[in-house]
């Protein structure tokens, strides 16, 4: 009796212990560590390496530099220590000392013995002027790869969360057809046994006793097929929630379908939403904002590259000096500034009109979405008065039997077309509850 006992305590917390397995769980699932996810957001710790790299571009230099000449006729030393600092602004600054001694002039440099400081900058005219330059130009673009990356990410995980999604209702739809396949079998064999006490009186012929085993078997073959296609449906849900089938089956169990969800907004309200959530769409304006800042950068090419350095020196006997340098270049046919100024125009054009064809699609898809919810509601309405019927005229066929007046044949005919009716019954369900996904994810909303 404690053995029959501890093993229903056993059965009870093995069946209902489980966790039932609702769409929320899903995301709990969907982190870092499963390879569908880390393969869409792994871009993004590249860029971050990428942004660290081109900050180095501003870091402080230090750097020394030791010459000794000893030649037939004249022997001389260089030494020098200097402090560089690019800044953000485009301003380079540098700090340091020098000595050359020895030789009269040193490489064009003549200090005392004690040596000179020397203080300077740099400065790059236009790119001062127009507030960008080379080094800053870099940090923004990977900036705003960085961001565009977050959104693409969004944008990629909304597709792949259809995925999942249209899968996880077609497993559950699954274990509603193996449900009612099992339905249709017992009715088989419990109408066997009610066949077989007949045949033994003497009231049916034999042949009835073969023909209901004829059915059982094809009734089994068909709750195979079921338990195969929930199977593979399972198998395939599973492979994006990176968990074994085994894992699964110990902690949860899958529900059946939800109580259907309404949609209470309307088309243009539908629009609106998915104007101001779209990630592709964010996506397509940070691209504006990184060609906007490449034409600004660009626009450099169209004046001439004009550095203006100057130094002042401070030597320890000579006292005080300086030195201006002014370097200029300009290209004659400006085919550089031309040419990326009509790229930088074309990618803006290419742009507005990637921007038209989500537009398109997303109307196309609303109206689609709703249009098909609108049907569907209408199907299930249906379909639901008509296993009501399918189902009496499966009764009444049942009774006819048992009176003498039916044949195995119809009541067979009469199962399998109720069965049918509850199936297209579940597929009607299963399409709707997909295609409510497929708003929700237009708007960005899962």
């Amino acid at each position: 009796m404690h053995i029959w006992l501890y093993l229903a305590i056993f059965l009870f917390s093995t069946v209902f212990g489980k966790e039932i397995f609702t769409e929320e769980k899903i995301k709990e699932f969907l982190t870092q560590e499963n390879p569908y996810i880390y393969t869409i957001i792994g871009k993004k710790y590249v860029y971050q390496g990428k942004r660290k790299y081109y900050e180095g571009f501003f870091d402080t230099k230090i750097s020394g530099k030791y010459e000794r000449k000893d030649y037939p006729l004249s022997t001389g030393n260089f030494a020098s220590f200097f402090l560089e600092k690019p800044t953000f602004s485009g301003i380079d600054f540098l700090l340091g000392y020098r000595r050359a001694t020895g030789v009269q002039e040193y490489n064009n440099i003549k200090t005392s013995q004690d040596g000179e400081l020397q203080i300077g900058f740099k400065i790059p005219f236009f790119q001062l002027r127009n507030n960008i330059d080379q080094r800053r130009l870099n940090l923004f673009l990977t900036d705003i790869q960085i961001k565009q990356i977050d959104y693409q990410f969004q944008n990629k995980l909304r597709e792949l969360y259809l995925k999942i999604i249209s899968s996880y209702y077609k497993t559950i739809y699954y274990k509603h057809i193996l449900s009612i396949e099992e339905e249709l079998l017992q009715k088989a064999k419990q109408r066997q046994n009610f066949i077989q006490k007949r045949v033994k009186t003497g009231i049916l012929p034999k042949i009835y006793e073969i023909e209901a085993q004829q059915q059982i078997i094809n009734r089994e073959q068909r709750v195979l097929k079921a338990r195969n296609d929930l199977e593979t449906s399972l198998n395939e849900f599973l492979k994006y929630l990176n968990i074994s089938k085994k894992e699964f089956a110990q902690r949860f169990q899958l529900p059946f379908f939800p109580e259907l969800p309404q949609i209470n907004i309307s088309i243009k309200e539908a629009k609106q939403i998915a104007l101001e959530n779209r990630p592709d769409l964010i996506t397509l304006n940070l691209e504006r904002e990184r060609l906007k800042k490449e034409k600004m950068y660009y626009s450099l090419l169209k004046y001439p590259k004009f550095i203006i350095s100057i130094y002042g020196v401070h030597d320890f006997r000579y006292n005080e000096g300086y030195k201006l340098t002014l370097d200029a270049t300009y290209p004659i046919e400006r085919r550089k500034y031309i040419g990326k100024s009509i790229e930088i125009r074309k990618q803006l054009y290419l742009i507005e009109k990637k921007f038209q064809k989500i537009l398109l699609e997303l109307q196309t898809n609303l109206n689609n979405i709703f249009q098909t919810t609108k049907i569907l509601k209408e199907n299930i309405k249906n379909s639901k008065k008509e296993i009501e019927l399918v189902t009496k005229l499966e009764e009444i066929e049942k009774k006819k039997f048992k009176l003498g007046a039916g044949t195995l044949f119809l009541i067979n005919q009469r199962e399998i077309y109720t069965l049918e009716t509850k199936k297209k019954y579940l597929k009607y369900i299963l399409e709707y509850l997909i295609t409510y996904k497929k708003l929700l994810i237009e708007l960005n909303l899962f």
